[in-house]
């Protein structure tokens, strides 16, 4: 599902490769997606994360068993990039994922939501350049801290 009140389009990201934007205002608190895609275990989906032959990874977990791709039936919420200053959140409840806007969104903004990555899993280069940014997609504030400090 995406939203069809608002024009909302895949193009080129400063942050990676492509991204979503907003061709129009959008409210704060409008659900725009619903992550869509194939559910997979959670074997599978490590097996495909690990996959060098696939051009990104659209892996959004649900929990330590089931994650959805939306790889190949995925709808442009698989576009969205990572933040530390996300301007949108996700709400995860069995096996669907809605996103929605944390603030108002204005025209030709990119759409962003924190991955929330692992924190004990490889630390992942973060590209978002946001003044909030932790250097890493998985890392926390402690850990932005910790490194600056050294």
């Amino acid at each position: 599902m995406v939203n069809p009140n608002f024009k909302i389009i895949s193009k080129r990201s400063s942050i990676d490769r492509s991204g979503v934007f907003s061709e129009s205002f959008i409210p704060r608190g409008t659900e725009l997606f619903h992550y869509e895609g194939e559910l997979i275990s959670s074997e599978e989906a490590l097996k495909r994360e690990s996959d060098n032959t696939r051009e990104g990874i659209y892996t959004f977990w649900l929990n330590d068993e089931w994650a959805i791709d939306g790889w190949e039936k995925g709808n442009i919420s698989k576009y969205l990039n990572h933040s530390c200053a996300p301007n949108c959140s996700y709400n995860i409840s069995e096996h669907h994922i809605s996103i929605f806007t944390e603030r108002d969104i204005f025209p030709n903004e990119e759409l962003t939501i924190d991955y929330d990555y692992d924190a004990d899993a490889e630390l992942t280069r973060c590209l978002c350049g946001s003044d909030d940014c932790r250097g890493f997609i998985n890392s926390t504030n402690y850990e932005k801290e910790a490194q600056t400090s050294f």
